[in-house]
């Protein structure tokens, strides 16, 4: 049984990096749906579809240097992070993407900032 299907989703696309695989399955709901179509926004993947109740993610590569070279799960079903908008934290690097679920939906932490609008932080990937 898996208990976090955002945590399960993160790992197997770093998983998959590790692994030069080229594409990745996992299973698709409308939260999965998010970070994917988050995480090609943000070019740390190529592209994804929807087959048969799966999200297929075509992996992004620069150089055959993954985009994605690390993750940090902030949120967990056992210990939840809220903070308001002052006091969102700041990524490792400039190109790190820290994801934040607010009411208005998911956000990176710099758009998040900019709307004035604080939440749960899930994850942070660099």
């Amino acid at each position: 049984m898996i208990t976090s299907p955002v945590a399960d989703l993160l790992i197997r696309i770093k998983n998959a990096y590790r692994a030069n695989r080229k594409v990745v399955t996992t299973p698709q709901s409308k939260f999965n749906t998010a970070i994917t179509e988050m995480l090609k926004k943000h070019g740390f993947i190529n592209d994804f579809e929807v087959k048969d109740g799966q999200l297929e993610i075509k992996l992004a590569y620069d150089r055959s240097a993954p985009k994605l070279t690390g993750l940090r799960l902030i949120s967990t079903p056992g210990r939840r992070i809220y903070e308001n908008a002052l006091h969102l934290p700041w990524g490792q690097n400039s190109r790190s993407l820290i994801i934040v679920s607010t009411s208005k939906g998911l956000m990176s932490q710099r758009e998040a900032v900019k709307a004035h609008l604080g939440g749960e932080i899930i994850a942070e990937i660099y």
